[in-house]
């Protein structure tokens, strides 16, 4: 597979590199932070605002749908600008958003600043995972989980219980108060951690075009894309109504809401750091694999037909074990497949951005019109469609 592949030339002296390392583990860990924050403050100002299932469900996909139509052009004007530059530029404008975000009217104002937010996050994602993928090589194939494992732990444990610690004490204005200070933050810890350049050349939409065809003829891409477009479109549909769920069917606490998805994320960051090797190391990958997928759909019955404390924690618990799997097998395949790493990476933040606006869109409609646990069975299907599918093709393989 054709494409124009990182530059390969040092940029860093091994001390400089170390330093790279730590700084950038930091950035990624601060900046996953911020979203799992901004998720929980978005949730729980729609409910301050009395917002319906639908509703609540637009306002939190609104940042997700700017993610995924800002990720092919964020990728074209970083590849033509400075990325210290445009990531400082970029968390100062969203600082300056969330100090807005909180005196806002009505929830169609949210979610459309919600959109604007997105659509900065795009290209600071871009630019971190851009920067980190052409160090990789230097870095060593051994750290390779570690932006993903990082940036996840993040948006999924630290930054929702943060959020909430800050909402109890400081109130949601304080919320987002704290959210712009941690924005400033960043583009202050951006600016001293990124380099000047990411050494690739920009291409035109040609190039992408035949890319995407070229991809979807290689049955271990699209079996790749297939797995993580349902693993987004589950994920968001779960996350986004966690909190509603653990309030009106588990009447929890607000305070105590958070941590459905906290469990979650415990169990999905603790398989992609911890369990690497185990996994992808086993003479039984594919039956892990299936294991892992069979592990969500059960996580789906669970939440649709016993909604107790203790079904839904464990339900929790084997989404994120279900996902990190499935995350881990994914990311292995298309590292040993004869593919353009960089292009594929930047399909799937693509596909997994879309299909998880989707499903929460998707879920809050059918959830105002038959209630949000049936929704999760229903999601079941897609999953049982493919995983027979899954079975099918390895039993045809001698």
């Amino acid at each position: 597979m054709g494409g124009a592949g990182p530059a390969s030339a040092p940029l860093f002296a091994p001390q400089e590199l170390r330093r790279f390392l730590v700084g950038f583990i930091g950035l990624t860990m601060l900046s996953g932070m911020t979203i799992g924050m901004n998720k929980v403050l978005a949730t729980m100002f729609g409910l301050h605002l009395g917002v319906t299932n639908f509703q609540l469900a637009l306002i939190s996909s609104a940042e997700t749908a700017a993610m995924a139509l800002g990720t092919l052009p964020a990728g074209r004007i970083l590849a033509r600008g400075n990325p210290k530059f445009l990531y400082a530029a970029i968390s100062l404008t969203l600082s300056a958003l969330f100090c807005i975000l909180p005196w806002l009217p009505g929830w169609q104002w949210v979610a459309v600043l919600m959109f604007l937010v997105g659509l900065c996050i795009a290209l600071r994602i871009v630019a971190m995972s851009t920067v980190f993928l052409v160090r990789l090589p230097e870095l060593g194939q051994g750290k390779a989980g570690w932006y993903k494992g990082t940036l996840m732990l993040g948006i999924q444990f630290a930054g929702p219980l943060t959020g909430n610690y800050v909402i109890a004490h400081l109130g949601l204005t304080g919320g987002f108060y704290v959210s712009a200070l941690m924005f400033a933050i960043l583009a202050v810890l951006g600016w001293q951690v990124l380099p000047d350049h990411t050494g690739q050349r920009g291409q035109g939409k040609g190039a992408d075009v035949a890319a995407w065809r070229a991809l979807l003829r290689l049955p271990v891409v699209r079996t790749t894309y297939l797995f993580e477009v349902l693993a987004s479109f589950t994920a968001s549909s779960v996350g986004v109504f966690s909190i509603l769920l653990a309030i009106q069917v588990l009447h929890w606490p607000q305070d105590h809401a958070v941590w459905l998805i906290a469990v979650q994320g415990i169990s999905f960051v603790a398989v992609l750091l911890g369990l690497g090797n185990a996994v992808l190391g086993s003479p039984h990958r594919d039956r892990i694999y299936g294991a892992a997928h069979l592990a969500i759909m059960a996580a789906l019955v669970l939440l649709g037909l016993y909604p107790t404390t203790a079904s839904y924690l464990v339900a929790s618990s084997l989404l994120g074990l279900g996902l990190g799997v499935n995350a881990l097998v994914n990311t292995s395949r298309i590292a040993h497949a004869p593919v353009d790493k960089a292009r594929v990476s930047a399909h799937l933040t693509l596909l997994g951005m879309a299909a998880g606006t989707v499903g929460a869109l998707a879920a809050g409609r059918l959830g105002d019109l038959v209630g949000l646990r049936n929704v999760f069975l229903l999601w079941t299907l897609p999953w049982l469609a493919a995983w027979l599918y899954q079975q099918l093709k390895q039993g045809e393989t001698p």
